[in-house]
């Protein structure tokens, strides 16, 4: 009886597992993922910010010249 116990919580703990770990990886994936796409997404926000300086420099410049 102890031996089927035994075995029986063992081949459950080696499924509960392999769950797991399957677990795991799918969420460090989707964090790679979400966390590639942030990259992106500032990368994509500085460049805007930077363009947007740039234009109102030159705006700034093109009212404050004589005419």
């Amino acid at each position: 009886m102890e031996t089927i116990a035994w075995k029986t919580s063992s081949i459950q703990r080696a499924a509960e597992n392999k769950q797991l770990k399957k677990r795991i990886k799918e969420l460090t994936h989707s964090r790679d993922v979400w966390k590639q796409k942030s990259i992106e997404h500032k990368s994509r926000a500085d460049f805007l910010e930077k363009s947007l300086k740039k234009t109102k420099e030159l705006i700034s410049a093109i009212l404050h010249q004589p005419v």
